[in-house]
């Protein structure tokens, strides 16, 4: 089980998460709609059309893998692939105020 999912997180990294990386703004509703769908199909490795319980960690992983890869381009002003200590800083604040109760 454990190559098939590095299989499939190799082949949703290149086939679904990467197009979506290229740009910096925020995907529309239908957008994240249809990622999740494309990580839900990826997940289900047996292609029963639901997730066991170790297809469901595999979702969770390519999900989270795609959040961060989406913050990381939002947060790299320059676009220059790296994030430097002001754009993490800022990257965080804007993180912090969103979280503040209100």
């Amino acid at each position: 089980m454990m190559n098939l999912t590095r299989k499939s997180l190799w082949a949703v990294a290149v086939i679904v998460l990467l197009p979506s990386f290229a740009s910096a703004e925020r995907p529309s509703r239908e957008d994240r709609q249809a990622e999740r769908e494309n990580l839900f199909v990826a997940a289900d490795e047996d292609e029963s059309g639901g997730l066991s319980a170790a297809e469901l960690e595999v979702f969770v992983s390519l999900t989270e893998a795609s959040r961060s890869e989406s913050r990381f381009n939002r947060a790299d002003a320059d676009e220059n692939g790296e994030l430097s200590l002001e754009e993490l800083t800022k990257m965080n604040r804007k993180k912090h105020r969103l979280q503040r109760p209100r």
